[in-house]
């Protein structure tokens, strides 16, 4: 009988490991999938803003602010205990918060027809977006490896 609970608490405490293991892997998810989550939605808000160009129109670089100012609160309130998801997610809250602070600068620009500030502007707005692509597929590839 002793041998037989010997092999209860085994099959216990593998099960238990079982569990911690999964929970730290699905931690990582499911922070990857919020941070991901933000992301995404940011893209698909912007790119549907922005699909017949924005041309100048104050209405819509108005509308981007909201959207990087959005997207800026939303990825703040994920809670990333993940080191290396804290990199990318402090990465993209700084081109976020980049983003609304050039957006804003230009509505300013357009507003007070300051065309050479406009082009500053837009140049900034560039270099601000330039490592998107890199940072995205950053995130991608560092969520889809198996924890370690």
């Amino acid at each position: 009988m002793k041998f037989r609970v010997q092999q209860v608490g085994i099959v216990v405490m593998a099960i238990a490991a079982s569990f911690l293991v999964v929970s730290c892997t699905s931690d990582k998810v499911t922070q990857c999938a919020s941070v991901i989550k933000v992301v995404n939605q940011t893209v698909i808000e912007t790119k549907t803003t922005t699909e017949s160009g924005t041309k100048g129109d104050v209405q819509t670089i108005e509308k981007l602010v909201e959207i990087f100012d959005k997207a800026t609160k939303d990825l703040t309130s994920v809670n990333i205990s993940d080191e290396k998801l804290k990199t990318y997610k402090n990465q993209f809250l700084t081109m976020y918060q980049g983003a609304t602070e050039i957006n804003k600068q230009l509505v300013a620009s357009i507003k007070e027809k300051k065309s050479t500030k406009v082009h500053e502007g837009l140049r900034k707005s560039r270099n601000i977006f330039s490592p998107e692509r890199d940072l995205a597929t950053g995130l991608t590839q560092y969520c889809k490896e198996p924890e370690k």
